[in-house]
């Protein structure tokens, strides 16, 4: 109980939270050697970006492709599963007819004992039985048949989303550009600023 109170209080406290950002200012070497090696590292920075986002793309496509592929299995594992439900599905509707049957008879007889035993003796075999079946009611309400879960039916374009969820244009071309800016004679600053839950 201690673990999930921590919890939850770590959760609001996180969701209340401040969110920040950086952003980077730059600062140009006076020079001009140092401002032409910072357009090289400008270029170098924009090909390395150019290259990143054509292995997303690629990445992309070649996702694309490997989940329309593997569909039609995964359709068929699916339609299997699908089956199984179907089957369990039944076997519990007869099981819920059932138990509602015999739920509404102990409920029927259940009140017919007890509105008897209020005019007897509280020791009478009306109140015993009353209780006997306000026990077994309980028990019935605690045996309640559980419906299967129903699959869930797979999508093509989830399946594509999921498959390319590991696609990222981020090659690290800012650090890299930031590196090189610096080797250049710029210097950098940083500026922190809150973007959500600001106080």
């Amino acid at each position: 109980m201690r673990f999930f109170l921590l919890t939850i209080t770590l959760f609001l406290l996180t969701a209340c939270s401040p969110k920040y950002e950086i952003k980077t200012h730059y600062t140009l070497p006076l020079d001009a050697q140092g401002k032409a090696n910072v357009q090289a590292c400008s270029n170098e920075r924009k090909i390395c970006q150019a290259n990143c986002n054509r292995k997303q793309d690629q990445c992309l496509a070649t996702a694309k492709q490997d989940a329309s592929d593997a569909f039609p299995a995964l359709m068929h594992e699916y339609q299997g599963v699908f089956n199984e439900y179907q089957y369990a599905m039944d076997r519990y509707d007869l099981e819920m007819s059932s138990w509602s049957r015999e739920e509404r008879r102990v409920h029927q007889d259940f009140k017919h004992y007890r509105n008897a035993c209020n005019k007897k003796d509280k020791k009478s075999y009306e109140c015993r039985r009353s209780s006997e079946l306000k026990n077994q009611l309980h028990k019935l309400e605690n045996h309640e048949p559980m419906a299967p879960e129903r699959p869930t039916k797979p999508s093509l374009a989830s399946e594509i989303k999921h498959a390319q969820s590991n696609c990222s244009n981020n090659c690290d071309c800012i650090k890299s550009y930031d590196n090189c800016f610096i080797s250049a004679g710029g210097s950098l600053r940083y500026e922190k600023f809150c973007v959500e839950n600001c106080k």
